[in-house]
């Protein structure tokens, strides 16, 4: 079996030589990690705009985007609702979601705090990283008390060096370090 990607594209071509001599080739589609990748990409703003201008808010234009087979990077069944959003807000559409209600007393970012979506913009990376990365302990947080019990992000000058550091690591950085690793020697016991 042979198969062969085009460039970093979700499109995959897989070519199956069978023990008679005889080929079998097709086409299947992989997940991949950011929505410039798809090989569709190029209408998918254009899409949105038309839409946007017809008069759709974001909930509506991911239902007709999904009705015309337009799919996520990742592999879920519809765009979401965010990246619609963040799309509208790189086409210079206004923002059409709901203000967030404030922080309660006592609550708000202080000095060198960051709401998730602020550190994201000023990491240049997609929230839902960063997110991961809060889980994981690789940046330091807190979350609210209340619904919707947002994340507050600790994030001084050293630690947004370190946070730019580790975004500009390639994908895959971590887990071929901890495979690259020597095995451990055991000790035998006499």
């Amino acid at each position: 079996m042979t198969i062969a990607i085009v460039g970093d594209r979700e499109q995959v071509t897989c070519t199956i030589t069978w023990a008679g001599g005889h080929t079998t080739t097709g086409t299947a589609i992989r997940a991949v990690a950011r929505l410039e990748q798809l090989s569709y990409y190029p209408q998918l703003p254009d899409r949105i705009r038309e839409l946007a201008e017809q008069g759709h808010r974001a909930k509506a234009i991911v239902e007709r985007l999904a009705a015309e087979g337009f799919r996520p990077a990742k592999g879920r069944d519809k765009i979401s609702t965010r990246c619609v959003d963040q799309l509208l807000d790189q086409l210079g559409y206004p923002p059409q979601r709901r203000r967030r209600p404030a922080f309660p007393p006592g609550e708000a970012p202080g000095p060198d705090e960051w709401s998730l979506d602020q550190l994201a913009t000023e990491l240049d990376m997609p929230p839902i990283t960063l997110r991961d990365w809060a889980a994981k302990g690789w940046v330091q947080g807190r979350r609210q008390s209340t619904p919707p019990h947002r994340w507050i992000l600790h994030a001084d000058h050293d630690e947004l060096a370190e946070l730019r550091e580790r975004r500009a690591r390639p994908a895959g950085w971590y887990t071929r370090r901890y495979w690259q690793q020597p095995p451990e020697q055991s000790q035998a016991t006499d």
